[in-house]
């Protein structure tokens, strides 16, 4: 503790000291102790702070890949072959294997399965038409005609029945029923460009070559060009 001064102490020297330890008594004040600002009181007054948490959000769970469930026995249609397996007499499978095997250029097994439909349905229009059309494929030309024929006359309005005969028959050289065969064709579909070309081709044959100018110029209008 700092003596109080008096006037006794008014000497440089006495001055020296009394400073010194004031000095010294404010140091020690520093290391012990904090002297407290207006604003240290206000918050020492004031309840302690709140602590908020956020809420944890949960991991998504992770998206369940769908997997695609097994063909049901509905959405699977069975095949021709499978079809006339528990059904040989059944007409629709045996046009369908025919026509597949025909455009694989299976001519004589596409021949037989036209041979079975017909011999279940003579007058069937669309099986005669696609017999003739297979004929003429194998360059029977003869056979074909015979086959077409049947089928111009059992569907009268079957324009390609009509058309492949004319080829057929131009293919035989008779160019008159070839001729006629095109122009039945033509009435029935007007804008059938190979009936009109098939046309030209047996007028020009027929030394028509004005009329034949004529259709050629018709197929190609027919086809846009």
């Amino acid at each position: 503790m700092i003596r109080k001064r008096d006037p006794r102490w008014q000497t440089a020297a006495e001055r020296a000291r009394v400073a010194a330890e004031l000095i010294e008594e404010a140091e020690s004040l520093t290391e012990t102790s904090t002297i407290a600002s207006p604003a240290d009181v206000a918050r020492a007054n004031l309840p302690p702070p709140i602590r908020v948490e956020l809420p944890v959000e949960p991991e998504p769970a992770p998206a369940e890949v769908p997997t695609a469930s097994p063909p049901t026995a509905e959405a699977v249609a069975p095949s021709p072959d499978e079809m006339l397996a528990a059904d040989p007499a059944n007409v629709a499978p045996l046009l369908e294997r025919a026509a597949r095997l025909a455009a694989g250029g299976e001519y004589a097994a596409a021949q037989r399965d036209y041979d079975r439909v017909l011999r279940a349905a003579p007058a069937h229009g669309e099986a005669l038409t696609a017999l003739g059309v297979v004929l003429s494929r194998r360059g029977l030309w003869g056979a074909a005609v015979t086959q077409l024929r049947r089928a111009a006359e059992a569907d009268p309005g079957r324009a390609v029945a009509w058309y492949y005969l004319g080829e057929a028959l131009n293919h035989v050289d008779d160019l008159r029923g070839a001729l006629v065969a095109y122009e039945r064709a033509v009435e029935l579909e007007p804008r059938n460009v190979k009936a009109l070309y098939g046309l030209g081709i047996v007028l020009d044959r027929l030394n028509r070559p004005d009329e034949a100018t004529r259709m050629y110029r018709r197929s190609r209008e027919a086809a846009g060009r």
